[in-house]
């Protein structure tokens, strides 16, 4: 796909904006339009140049048809024998979607939200492993946002407004992206310009007292060589959280040029966020929470923290570049750079104890209702530079037609983080759970240095993946070797820490293309991530390694819009810390002799049955095991691993009649019982969650197209826990939230 390849206007008429979600491999290369029924709109010719009108007669839900993120070539989505499943543009803005958490909850596999309610980052888990912000398996455009091998603060979290779609890759995927968890990644597409390009307005207002106001517009140049787009957005107000306010602003601009005959393309993107005000993260007691305390449960919305010290405020800018340039009809080059800045500064008060413990006395409160407290501040630098570069070509060697890719990526983080702690007691600030009485004790008078760290990561790749098609068969072989080094400095004590070693990385899978639709695969693939320590005899750790063995089929219907995949999958994670069998009294030593896994079966799919009814679902079933640990936990179930999930979205629009132009929808989410810690002594019950939507077009109202909806998830305000790290460590999820939108477009 080239880089400036024609998308039609993301128009929403008298069709559901077509929601891009289920399949276990779904994908698109360019976004799919919305039109009304028999509507005729523009496209331009990739060829010739020439415009034409063409005639589209849309049902409703549409599959994107190739997917960038899962090969880094425009591969079609029914010969990737991998797991992927994309949101798209326009099914993030018919559900209402404000973050990757929400953009990812109907989706197999994913466990959105999987540290609750956080306005700070994005958290999420794929096939049982950390996938979000804190895990740095997070990317933008295909490259990774700026990581830390400690679990700092300063971390991205990207306004969705600004992204195109959203692609995740479930299973290990460190061939084409290096070190990275084995149970997927998440990749963001930016918006970036386009031809005819649609100007947007849109105002929203919640039942949180948040509003928030956005635009996305652009234009060409009179010979349509250089395009240019700017995408906006401002919010501020209330939160689900009592005393939690939240402002966040950013703007995002573009610019595309056509050089050499069209056989170059340069794309430049910028982007300046800053967020604001309080945050959404805390702790709540397991008594209180997951079983009653005193007086039965805390609201979901209470705030057990400190309104003048609750306070999270980021700024982020990146800058960089998207580059392709075609040599002839079968190679070209194509490369990825940026450069991102983030700095925060994070302040919260949270209930006293230790995080991870595993305590058998889940009763942390003084007569059920009075919980102990701490303050802590943080503040982070960090700075990260990425660079990929790589080579695709077309070649034929007897019967076999090859897709080569060869490529070589360079990133760099610099950073440096301070913690620091309250020397108060924890009974002196100490509060009740359902009556909370704030102290507004100034924490910046009792402050001591708990961690200071600066550290440097560095990771070059090289790799190689040849894609071949023979008949009905198609192959996919990779292979990627990593240098990897983490240079750290404990600016408490003066000690520096180094750990640098390199890891060797495979994937293969083959596929067959019957002529009914049906696409049998088998894949295996592998990941590393770093292990960052030492062991009893000073050796550094070997990186911690993933495998796995996927088999599935993808249904794509010749009579109906839609994709329908089935997967399953053995996925291990080997060389994982657990502790050293010859540790005496205090000692922490650890070994890599630990490994977990996961057994899964995931359905996902989308389909359009007949105009005007769409559906989205999604199941799965995962059977998770700590197989080797020297800890005690082994036959344990792993932390935040359900044994089923399953979603559904229905979308119907009415074509015709007095009805004509409205669209109604309506979703449920279901998640068994968790445990929040390997000792399974955490245990989390299971929810249901439901959420709807309504949108009406107006149609033309003077000089642009109107829509309006309005958009509800969780209806019930149903109280649940997404998880728990310790008795005084768990987390609610979010609440009911009710938006209403008001959509201008011209």
């Amino acid at each position: 796909m080239s880089l400036l390849s024609d998308r039609r206007p993301n128009r929403v008429n008298h069709c559901p904006a077509r929601l891009s979600l289920l399949t276990l491999a779904l994908a698109t290369a360019s976004a799919s339009a919305s039109a009304t029924d028999t509507d005729t709109i523009r496209v331009q010719e990739p060829d010739t140049g020439r415009t034409e009108l063409e005639t589209l007669v849309i049902n409703a839900y549409r599959p994107a048809q190739t997917i960038g993120g899962a090969t880094k070539t425009d591969t079609p989505l029914l010969e990737t024998p991998h797991s992927v499943s994309v949101i798209e543009r326009q099914e993030l803005d018919a559900r209402g979607v404000q973050n990757l958490n929400e953009a990812a909850r109907y989706t197999s596999g994913v466990l959105p939200e999987s540290q609750g309610i956080d306005n700070r980052v994005d958290d999420l888990y794929i096939r049982g492993f950390d996938a979000g912000s804190f895990g740095n398996n997070v990317m933008l455009d295909g490259m990774r946002a700026p990581s830390d091998s400690n679990l700092s603060w300063n971390r991205t979290a990207f306004n969705s407004w600004n992204l195109e779609r959203v692609e995740i890759l479930k299973g290990p995927s460190s061939v084409l992206y290096g070190q990275i968890a084995p149970g997927g990644m998440v990749n963001q597409v930016s918006k970036t310009p386009t031809l005819d390009q649609e100007h947007i307005l849109q105002l929203q207002a919640d039942s949180h007292g948040r509003y928030q106001t956005a635009f996305d517009t652009g234009g060409a140049s009179d010979d349509r060589n250089s395009l240019w787009r700017l995408v906006g957005l401002i919010k501020d107000g209330g939160t689900q959280i009592d005393d939690t306010e939240h402002q966040q602003w950013f703007l995002a601009p573009s610019a595309s040029f056509r050089l050499n005959d069209d056989n170059t393309r340069l794309t430049l993107l910028g982007l300046y966020q800053q967020d604001a005000g309080g945050s959404t993260f805390q702790f709540m007691p397991y008594q209180g929470s997951v079983i009653p305390g005193a007086n039965g449960y805390i609201d979901n919305s209470t705030f057990l923290g400190e309104p003048d010290w609750n306070q999270y405020d980021r700024n982020i800018w990146s800058a960089g570049w998207l580059f392709e340039h075609q040599f002839n009809d079968d190679w070209r080059l194509r490369q990825s750079a940026r450069h991102t800045h983030v700095d925060s500064l994070y302040r919260t008060t949270v209930g006293y104890g230790v995080r991870g413990a595993a305590l058998t006395d889940l009763n942390t409160l003084t007569d059920g209702h009075i919980l102990k407290r701490r303050a802590v501040q943080g503040e982070g630098d960090s700075d990260g530079q990425t660079l990929d570069t790589r080579i695709e070509g077309r070649f034929s060697t007897a019967a076999l037609n090859h897709q080569l890719l060869a490529g070589v990526d360079w990133q760099k983080t610099d950073w440096d983080f301070l913690r620091k702690a309250a020397q108060v007691a924890p009974d002196a600030i100490q509060i009740d759970i359902y009556n909370p009485e704030y102290t507004y004790y100034d924490f910046s008078k009792v402050l001591f240095d708990q961690m200071s760290t600066k550290e440097t990561d560095r990771q070059t790749g090289v790799y190689l993946q040849d894609q071949i098609a023979l008949n009905n068969w198609r192959f996919t072989l990779g292979g990627r070797y990593d240098w990897f080094e983490i240079d750290s400095l404990n600016r408490l004590n003066g000690v520096t820490t180094r750990t640098e070693d390199e890891a060797l990385t495979a994937r293969a899978g083959v596929t067959y293309l019957f002529d009914n639709g049906f696409a049998p695969y088998l894949s295996y693939a592998e990941s590393f991530q770093p292990a960052v320590g030492t062991s009893r005899s000073g050796a550094a750790f070997d990186p911690i390694t993933g495998s796995q063995w996927e088999i599935g089929v993808k249904y794509e219907p010749s009579q109906i819009d839609g994709m329908i995949t089935l997967a399953a999958y053995d996925l291990r994670q080997q060389n994982v810390l657990t502790a050293d069998p010859l540790n005496q009294a205090d000692e922490r030593y650890q070994v890599q002799t630990g490994e977990v896994q996961i057994r899964g079966l995931e359905l996902e799919g989308r389909i359009t049955p007949f105009a005007g009814f769409s559906l989205i679902g999604a199941a799965t079933r995962f059977d998770s095991e700590v197989t080797r640990n020297n800890d005690g936990y082994t036959g344990n179930r792993m932390i935040r691993v359900p044994d089923w999930m399953a979603s559904l979205w229905l979308d119907y629009t009415f074509l015709g009649g007095s009805l004509d132009g409205l669209s109604l929808a309506t979703g449920s989410r279901y998640v068994d019982e968790t445990y929040g810690n390997l000792a399974n002594s955490l245990k989390i019950p299971s929810y249901t969650l439901y959420d709807a939507a309504v949108r009406y077009d107006l149609g033309q109202v003077g000089n642009s197209r109107v829509q309006l909806s309005l958009n509800a998830s969780n209806l019930t305000n149903e109280r649940y826990v997404a998880t728990c790290t310790a008795a005084t460590a768990c987390y609610y999820g979010s609440g009911r939230t009710v938006m209403a939108t008001a959509r201008f477009s011209w």
